[in-house]
């Protein structure tokens, strides 16, 4: 029931608030949903080049481990390389194993290259890093750290339509709790941009 509920939520949201866009990937045990708001369809908030980006997203893996995450970055182009953008900000985590709960707020750095266009007309190709990381003091409860790193190659297929992979890499320590692994492995998805 939660997670059809989180699920559908996250989707319609995406949705409603229009720019940018949900997706969706799996692999052979995980799946995950995501969305992001772009401040760049919302004119009365885009007032400088900075661009505010709302993102949110769920992940199921193995049936008995859960996550969602909600944040905000600012972005902006690196004005030395063309085609780099940098964002940085805080998101929200809240993580279910078994039956211990884990809370984070994670710093968030991105960096997105977008290939120039090429000659032939290939579709547009960007590769995104991502790093998340909370320290004890950022970590509630009975938490104390939290890192998070994705590498992701993404294409437009056709307008309005990106399929990417990529792989994640999600740590969380807490009290009781030898293993600190939360999830690894390569993925593959399919997003709709608005």
């Amino acid at each position: 029931m939660f997670k059809k509920i989180v699920t559908t939520t996250l989707f319609t949201s995406t949705l409603l608030l229009a720019e940018s866009g949900v997706g969706i990937n799996i692999n052979e045990q995980d799946f995950e949903i995501e969305g992001v708001l772009d401040s760049r369809n919302l004119a009365a908030l885009q007032t400088s080049s900075t661009i505010f980006q709302l993102d949110a997203n769920f992940l199921n893996s193995n049936e008995s481990e859960k996550l969602i995450g909600a944040g905000i970055v600012a972005t902006n182009k690196l004005e030395a390389v063309e085609g780099v953008e940098l964002a940085f900000g805080a998101k929200g985590i809240w993580a279910e194993v078994g039956n211990s709960n884990f809370k984070a707020l994670p710093f968030v750095a991105k960096m997105k290259y977008t290939l120039p266009p090429l000659m032939y007309k290939i579709p547009p190709v960007s590769f995104e890093g991502i790093a998340l990381y909370a320290p004890k003091v950022l970590s509630f409860g009975d938490s104390k750290e939290y890192t998070e790193f994705r590498l992701v190659a993404n294409s437009e297929v056709i307008e309005s339509v990106n399929i990417y992979a990529g792989y994640r890499n999600i740590h969380r320590k807490y009290d009781g709790a030898s293993d600190s692994l939360f999830n690894t492995g390569f993925y593959g998805g399919l997003k709709f941009v608005y």
